[in-house]
């Protein structure tokens, strides 16, 4: 559990960051994390304030919870996550990583497994938020499995 922070302007677009309310963008919030398909993900709460989601909820695995956490915080106007997730097992967690200018999946492969050619274990591991190896952005935020 923790505070997770996020390129506010990087990621999906979910609302106008100057209009909708709190509630407003909670319910978005939670509608765009259910419609990524991801087991479970119907379990969590989500709230939205002033640019920081606040996600609780149980019964979940750590991939889960990562998963959930990592697609809020990778929607624009997004500025930090709250995570009051419990998981039902605790599993190792994962590392994060944010894309900068110029990176590739198998160049951060190389730097965090030290082998370029692991790059789809970190594709796999962001599925469904990736849908391609080669569409990642400046300011998103990755799942670095061990």
């Amino acid at each position: 559990m923790g505070l997770f922070n996020f390129v506010k302007e990087a990621g999906e677009k979910l609302w106008d960051s100057v209009s909708g309310t709190g509630e407003d963008q909670s319910k978005k919030l939670h509608d765009y994390i259910n419609k990524l398909g991801l087991p479970g993900s119907d379990k969590v709460d989500v709230k939205v304030n002033d640019g920081k989601a606040s996600i609780s909820g149980d019964a979940i695995s750590q991939e889960l919870k990562e998963k959930i956490l990592v697609a809020a915080g990778n929607v624009a106007g997004i500025t930090a996550v709250d995570d009051n997730v419990k998981v039902a097992e605790p599993a190792t967690e994962a590392k994060f990583y944010t894309v900068k200018s110029g990176d590739t999946l198998s160049a951060i492969s190389k730097q965090v497994y030290g082998d370029a050619n692991k790059y789809n274990k970190i594709f796999e591991a962001n599925k469904p938020m990736l849908s391609h190896p080669d569409k990642i952005y400046p300011g998103q935020t990755l799942r670095i499995p061990e």
